[in-house]
């Protein structure tokens, strides 16, 4: 494989639309794959979805939610189903007695290492053909793609430039 000498070669110009069409599809195929490979069963994924989500800290409701683009009551009723399988518990705010807080117990803690451990050795074993260079390579891209897309929206970069802002 020779994605570092791809990925190193100076630019001669624009990518033609082919280029960034394939990567777009290349990207989404990764996502999906990524995702799906080893994806736990369809009522584990909010478990793992959430404990995911407070594997830093103890988080709101209303920020998981937030988080996750779902309604605090769609949260508040997943929460009890994690809270009664002993993965997270469930207490107010003191901060805000009207808010609960929650927090992964071991249990959750333990899904949550399981899965990454699961995921790493998937990805590992699709990557025992590439070399530590291409790896190191695909990483600077894959990160630099995120942190570019990640400031702009196709939609707001569209109306911006229409409007003289780019």
């Amino acid at each position: 494989m020779q994605l570092a000498q791809e990925v190193d070669a100076p630019s001669t110009g624009p990518l033609s639309t082919d280029a960034v069409d394939a990567l777009g599809e290349a990207v989404l195929g990764l996502v999906h794959a990524f995702s799906h490979a080893v994806r736990p069963s369809a009522h584990a994924l909010p478990a793992v979805e959430l404990t995911r989500l407070l594997a830093v800290a103890e988080r709101r409701l209303g920020w998981l939610a937030a988080q996750r683009g779902v309604s605090q009551s769609v949260v508040s009723r997943q929460i009890g189903e994690l809270e009664a399988r002993g993965l997270v518990v469930r207490r107010c705010d003191p901060a805000d007695g009207r808010a609960g807080l929650v927090r992964l117990t071991p249990a959750g803690r333990e899904l949550l290492d399981d899965v990454a451990r699961t995921r790493r050795r998937w990805l590992q074993d699709a990557l025992h053909h590439c070399s530590a260079e291409d790896v190191r390579a695909a990483l600077r891209v894959v990160r630099a793609l995120t942190d570019a897309l990640g400031r702009r929206s196709p939609f707001t970069t569209r109306h911006a430039t229409a409007e003289g802002r780019s």
